[in-house]
């Protein structure tokens, strides 16, 4: 019997299925327990596109011996591809039951996880293989690629010749560096040097063959003008928003810089009106801020559209009197609804002057201020929509944060907002916001929207295409391709 097997295991190995098929099920039908032939019959039968043979043949295997892990394994493979997700789940629910914490196990789920285009799932479970084999090398790089495929990017293990990239910043504006260097640590040996003393980045940067400047301020001001030390190397510039409105790229020399990377189009096009003469030698970049869509999960909400909430500081640059005012406009015609203020107030003028407003326009019993939240994703669950009143806005990542809870965006039409947003997601006029209050767009749209558009994993992919040689990473990072191997 034994020679049988090796026999049509070897058909296997040469891809001579239709032999290997009649093989195996002349083995089955002499010795119908036989676990190691109704493996390699099963296998056949998928490699044939024969499956529900296959899915009959696995679930046998399980009948005989409930916890085989091949076979539940296998099973979960067949059934994903005949598209049976329930089925599907519930053999990996088995499988991870019986291995409740090896790695191994974990990884395979998390690749159904993905092929079924459960993404959230897939990377809790990836993320869980992860940790259990922290101080296994070997394994951290294999299930590392197999994390950069649920998220859509290359293998790290592809990558020859890793960058050596230092970020510099100085305390308290280090906030929008810190994940993104997590992400791209397997691409890269990047580390952040956040000092108010200059000589501190000076020798952070020495050994480095990439330098990214966070901010266009004074700092990238200073080590821009060394331009001995960053000589022959990648030197990125992060710009954000005040630095174009505040001028203060004005004084940058860009002599240095191989690139420039801004957040919005809209920031892009105002300096390049103004430096498109001085900086021939830089490639422009737009790399729109990601958003932590797993934290913050989508909520389904119910018709209620009564809660609304604004979150941010509380200062000229949100504009909070148009918020006011706004809400009022509402409030007159729709009686039911709510305003939920989250943020501290960094203007004396508005603490005074708002709670005045709204006691004389008779909203003290509508308006809710909550001060500093530290869990905004919470804090949004119970949210119908986000209100954004500022004058201007790189991105809005706040809003889209919202967004992303189901909180449908009542967003001022600021400069380069079209570039961002969707036009029902957009107000100019109250009768605009009214409009967009009665009939925008519903929670999973606005959710979807932001898992579309402004994901970790996208924001990763173009910083990588920017600091990888081309023919390193695609062109286009195809979020779909996903395959599950038996």
């Amino acid at each position: 019997m034994i020679n049988m097997i090796l026999n049509a295991e070897q058909l296997v190995q040469k891809g001579n299925f239709k032999e290997a098929y009649d093989a195996f099920n002349d083995i089955i039908s002499k010795d119908t327990t036989n676990l190691r032939a109704l493996m390699g019959f099963g296998v056949v039968c998928f490699k044939l596109t024969n499956y529900q043979e296959s899915i009959c043949t696995f679930r046998k295997i399980l009948e005989i011996k409930d916890n085989h892990i091949e076979a539940l394994k296998s099973l979960a493979t067949v059934l994903a591809a005949e598209k049976l997700y329930d089925e599907c789940m519930v053999v990996i629910d088995k499988l991870l039951s019986v291995k409740k914490r090896d790695p191994e196990s974990l990884a395979f789920a998390a690749g159904v996880f993905n092929g079924l285009g459960k993404t959230d799932q897939a990377m809790d479970k990836i993320e869980s293989a992860l940790e259990l084999t922290r101080n296994n090398y070997i394994k951290q790089a294999e299930f590392t690629d197999i994390k950069s495929i649920i998220m859509g990017l290359p293998k790290p293990s592809k990558i020859k010749n890793k960058p050596i990239i230092t970020v510099c910043c100085v305390p308290g504006m280090d906030n929008f560096i810190h994940e993104l260097i997590k992400l791209l640590s397997p691409y890269a040996k990047i580390s952040a040097s956040v000092s108010t003393n200059s000589e501190d980045h000076v020798r952070a940067i020495r050994n480095s063959n990439t330098v990214w400047l966070e901010w266009g301020n004074q700092l990238t001001k200073f080590l821009l003008d060394q331009k001995a030390l960053l000589n022959n190397k990648k030197v990125i510039v992060r710009i954000h928003n005040y630095e174009v409105h505040d001028n203060l790229v004005d004084s940058l020399d860009f002599t240095a810089a191989t690139d420039i990377v801004f957040v919005a189009s809209y920031l892009r096009d105002l300096f390049l009106k103004k430096h498109l003469p001085t900086i021939s030698n830089c490639k422009i970049h737009v790399i729109h801020n990601g958003i932590d869509t797993r934290r913050f999960k989508f909520v389904p909400r119910t018709d209620s559209k009564k809660d609304i909430a604004f979150l941010a500081y509380i200062s000229y640059k949100k504009d909070p009197m148009v918020l006011l005012h706004a809400f009022a406009f509402l409030a007159k015609r729709h009686p039911e609804i709510r305003l939920h203020i989250a943020g501290m107030f960094q203007d004396r003028r508005y603490e005074i002057g708002m709670p005045h407003f709204i006691q004389q326009a008779g909203l003290t019993e509508k308006v809710h201020f909550y001060g500093h939240i530290n869990n905004a994703d919470e804090w949004l669950t119970d949210k119908d929509f986000i209100f954004s009143s500022s004058l201007l806005e790189s991105q809005g990542v706040g809003i889209l944060e919202a967004m992303s809870r189901g909180c449908r965006p009542l967003t001022y039409n600021f400069p380069g907002a079209r570039d961002l947003y969707l036009p029902n997601q957009l107000w100019t006029t109250f009768d605009d916001l009214e409009d967009r209050f009665l009939n925008g767009p519903e929670p999973k749209e606005v959710s979807d929207f932001v898992a579309k558009y402004y994901t970790r994993a996208r924001e990763v992919g173009s910083w990588l295409k920017m600091i990888l040689n081309n023919e390193q990473v695609e062109e286009e990072f195809d979020f779909s391709k996903q395959i599950i191997d038996v």
